[in-house]
Order: structure tokens, then sequence, then C-alpha cells
């Protein structure tokens, strides 16, 4: 670490630990990615980076999990300030989604792929998975006369649609705005025979 560098706390340096890691795998692949390539980048000694994730799959479970939660926490802080309509409701799921698979770039879907394998990664995917679930349901539900395991069943395949959409706008196969359109469209229509009075 340079002389007279700011000394950060745990929870900065896991941050910017994390930002290049991203900006690693953005650059250069999964593959790139080590903790010894990590550490060089970020300007920190390798056991800095070990302490942080303990192996190269802690470092990419940690990167996919706060891509995700930005993605978690992005429609909820929208949905906060939505209209209270449905098409609002349906529009600003699509569009959260969609841009915060653009912001990450292919780099998410990459790292998600890497860890296909990996039983720790499994359970940290459904678990956010439920947590999205469990937002968009709290959103559709004012305004839907759906039991909860239909809306579940809905929202598992908006999101099927969501992450295939949200793909080809990150690399650039499909303008953010379709993808958007499409999405929202997708979610309306399955949704509107379904409305409340």
């Amino acid at each position: 670490m340079a002389t007279g560098q700011k000394r950060l706390s745990k929870a900065d340096r896991r941050q910017q630990l994390l930002e290049t890691a991203q900006g690693i795998v953005s650059e250069a692949g999964t593959d790139a990615l080590t903790l010894q390539k990590l550490a060089e980048r970020a300007g920190v000694t390798k056991p800095i980076a070990y302490e942080h994730f303990g192996s190269r799959d802690g470092a990419l479970i940690a990167l996919y999990r706060r891509m995700d939660t930005d993605q978690i926490n992005a429609a909820r802080d929208a949905l906060a300030q939505a209209p209270g309509t449905l098409d609002a409701v349906c529009e600003i799921v699509a569009t959260s989604y969609v841009d915060c698979c653009v912001k990450a770039g292919p780099a998410f879907g990459a790292i998600s792929a890497a860890l296909e394998g990996s039983d720790e990664m499994h359970a940290v995917k459904a678990e956010l998975r439920e947590i999205y679930i469990r937002t968009c349901h709290d959103a559709i539900k004012p305004f839907v006369t759906l039991s909860p395991s239909k809306a579940r069943a809905l929202i598992v395949g908006f999101l099927g649609a969501a992450d295939a959409l949200g793909a080809d706008a990150a690399a650039g196969r499909m303008p953010r705005k379709t993808a958007v359109s499409v999405l929202t469209q997708l979610m309306l229509g399955s949704l509107s025979e379904h409305r409340a009075d």
C-alpha cells in the first residue's frame, strides 16, 4: 500500500475491492479475476483481499450479491415514488430492472455463469430472487386479485423475461427503451385480467 494513502474503514475497503473487482470482470471477464490481481489493482496486500472474500468464488459471489441488491433497492426506491396505478408499477419495475442490467453490463450474467456449479451461489441466487419476488408482489398486490401462489408464478415468469431482455439491452443487442417497453407490456398483459375493481 502506498505510504500516505488514507486508511479506509473495513466497509469502505470492501466497497473499493468490489468496485475494483467489477472493473476487472467488465474489462477482461470473470477468468481474469483472481485475489492476487484484485489486491494489486486495489493497491492492497493479498491477505486483505483474502480477509474480505476468502476465495475468488467468494469475491464473485459478493459482487453478484451487490449488483442484485442494487437492483432490488432501485426497484424499491422507484416504487416508493410511484403513482397508485398498476400501469405505473409495471413500468417502474420494468425500467428499474432493465436499467440495473444495463448499468451492470455483461458482467452480471458472466458472474452468474462462472458460479453456476457453486452450491453457495445457488443459495445466494435463490435468496435474492425470493426478496425480489416479494418486492414485486407487494407492489402489485393492491391492484390485482391473485392468490399468492398465482402472483408468485406470474412474477417468476416476468423475471425470466426480464433477465433475457435486460441481458440483450446490456449487451447492446436491443435498445434499452425497447426492452423496458416489451417487459412492461408483458407484465400488463398478464396482470390486466386480474385487476382489482
